[in-house]
């Protein structure tokens, strides 16, 4: 555990009650756009030359901004910094409501202290919203399709059949144990046909679908070359399956690293695994098949 001194403490404590004022955090985030000098500043803050050479005097003591040559402002190397690194506690305190009821403990510092990355998203508060943008996910990917999911969701099987046959490549993150009432196996939806059931398995064989297993999942992911969708799990560990939708490159980049940082940690199924699952969703297929007839009968 970190323990502060009180010479580190009393720093952080100013650097915070400098940036606590609105004023002041304007003045950074305009000269983050271009220098200026006082009067320019004053005229755009719609305050006097008087107040605003006040805070520019309490920002340049702390080295956040400078003075150049030409009698203009700007930002030191230490302000751009600081003014980085707050970008994602303003993203949090945007979506305050949502980070007190939603869980990021299980991830890395290192990806945690990223989630500005995450800022100009789209913000769901639909689950079904967040279900019917999958489609159009696996309808537009190109390239590839990264998921991290706690369920199937049955109606996007079909389409990700049809990604794989138009060339995308598939990584997927599963549960190692489904909750009850979410398992494919040994059931399969009567939608996927025996064809498609083949064809996944080939992929898998060919390594254009791979597939790892988590013991437990933290995070509802999914993320082509063009867009990424990403869900936390609340406070217990369930999902509500609302986040954010992004095509930004710096959102893509930040869920492709969450994605990886997890696959890093997954366990590839045995082949054994694989062929008697698909065994027993065809058997199980064909039994359905034989009821049906015995009825029509």
């Amino acid at each position: 555990m970190l323990v502060l001194g009180v010479q580190v403490m009393e720093r952080l404590c100013d650097l915070y009650f400098e940036l606590s004022n609105e004023e002041r955090l304007k003045i950074l985030y305009n000269l983050r756009e271009k220098n200026m000098n006082i009067t320019s500043l004053a005229q755009k803050m719609d305050t006097t030359t008087q107040e605003c050479s006040r805070h520019i005097s309490r920002l340049a003591e702390f080295n956040l901004i400078q003075k150049n040559a030409d009698r203009t402002y700007s930002l030191t190397p230490y302000g751009q910094l600081t003014l980085r690194l707050i970008s994602g506690h303003q993203f949090t305190s945007i979506h305050q409501e949502y980070f007190n009821t939603h869980s990021l403990d299980d991830l890395p510092t290192r990806i945690v202290s990223r989630i500005h990355e995450l800022d100009h998203s789209r913000f769901t508060q639909d689950l079904w919203v967040t279900f019917s943008l999958l489609e159009s996910l696996f309808k537009e990917a190109e390239e590839y399709i990264w998921m991290i999911h706690d369920q199937y969701l049955l109606s996007i099987l079909p389409l990700g059949v049809e990604a794989l046959k138009r060339g995308v490549k598939f990584r997927s993150i599963d549960p190692m144990n489904r909750e009850k009432g979410r398992r494919l196996d040994p059931e399969r939806p009567d939608y996927v046909t025996e064809e498609d059931e083949n064809y996944l398995l080939e992929a898998w064989k060919k390594g254009t679908l791979e597939i790892r297993l988590s013991k437990a999942i933290r995070v509802f992911l999914y993320v082509t070359e063009k867009k990424a969708i990403v869900a936390f799990p609340l406070i217990d560990g369930t999902f509500d399956y609302t986040g954010f939708i992004t095509d930004r490159p710096d959102g893509l980049r930040l869920c492709r690293d969450i994605f990886e940082y997890y696959w890093s940690m997954g366990s590839s199924p045995t082949q054994d695994r694989v062929l008697e699952s698909h065994k027993t969703r065809i058997q199980y297929q064909e039994g359905l098949e034989k009821k049906a007839h015995h009825r029509d009968a």
